[in-house]
Formats: structure tokens, C-alpha cells, sequence
């Protein structure tokens, strides 16, 4: 079920709690549609643990969020197709080309060929990368692979996009 908030991201005393550590302890904070919201602290603050909850990839302990009206728990599904994410770890496989690699993480989101062939082409023009769409990934330099990780967290056309890095 959705619900209807005035944010984007409602997030209301969210904590994780790993045994008798607590990682995250009862955050709470909007962002509205539009808005740029960024998470700032030293190693260990639970900047981490807060996006990975935000993205269903770890359950909260107490504490709800919702994003786009469905919260993260009992509307993961529903969370997961509003969201796109990129992250330090480079998501692609080696040996496929970057076309092959961006049509595999494409068909997940059941995108319509016709649809994801123009997506595809647009977002590689986008970043720079459309004379490398035939080469494989793993020739690939680290920016030229971050770019990769930016197109594929745009494809399914995200309403919420997280971007986990550190400085």
C-alpha cells in the first residue's frame, strides 16, 4: 500500500542495531521531491547503514521510512523499482560488452526492448561512452567503469537515487 506523504524520503526514528551495537540510532528526516539531501559524518556514523536500509538491503531494527509513499519493509518490491543506486563497488560484469552488461541489468527491470535499446543508447551518449558500447567492461578504466554504474542505476528511470561514497 502507498501512502501519501509530502516527501519523497520520510524517514522516522530509524535505528539498526547489530547484537548490543547500534549502528544507526533513530534518525529521523524528509526529503521532499527535487530536493538534494546528503549524508555527512566520520567512519562509523551509520551513513552506510542508513542508505542501505533506505534501499531494502538491510532491515531496520525499530523506527519506519518510506519512499515514494511505500515503506521499506512491508513494500520492498515496490521501494526497489522507485530507487537506483550507485555505489563504490563497481556492479558489471568483465567480459560482457557495455551494451551487454547494461541490457542484462535492463531486462531485471522487465524494461520494454524497444523502450531499453533508446535508454541504452541515450544514457551511453549521456555519459561519453558511446564509441566504447561494443568493448568489454573489464578494458574499461575506473571512470569509464563509474560512468558504467551511473547508467546502470538511471535505466529503470529512478524517482530516488542514492549515490554511496566516501571521500
Amino acid at each position: 500500500m502507498q501512502l501519501e506523504t509530502g516527501s519523497t524520503i520520510a524517514v522516522k526514528n530509524l535505528t539498526k542495531t547489530f547484537n548490543d551495537f547500534v549502528a544507526v540510532d533513530s534518525i529521523s528526516f524528509d526529503v521532499k521531491k527535487g530536493e538534494i539531501f546528503g549524508l555527512l559524518g566520520p567512519n562509523g556514523a551509520g551513513k552506510s547503514t542508513t542508505l542501505r536500509m533506505l534501499s531494502t538491503l538491510a532491515r531496520p531494527t525499530k523506527g519506519t521510512a518510506t519512499i515514494g509513499g511505500y515503506d521499506i519493509v512491508k513494500n520492498d518490491t515496490d521501494v526497489r523499482k522507485l530507487i537506483g543506486i550507485v555505489s563504490e563497488k563497481m556492479i558489471m560484469y568483465n567480459r560482457l560488452t557495455a551494451k551487454e552488461n547494461l541490457w542484462f541489468f535492463g531486462s531485471l527491470f522487465n524494461i520494454p526492448k524497444t523502450v531499453l535499446t533508446k535508454r541504452i543508447d541515450d544514457l551511453l551518449e549521456l555519459v561519453q561512452l558511446t564509441k566504447w558500447k561494443n568493448a568489454q567492461v573489464g578494458t574499461f578504466s575506473t571512470g569509464m567503469r563509474q560512468r558504467m554504474n551511473v547508467i546502470r542505476a538511471l535505466l529503470n528511470m529512478p524517482k530516488c537515487f542514492f549515490w554511496m561514497s566516501q571521500l
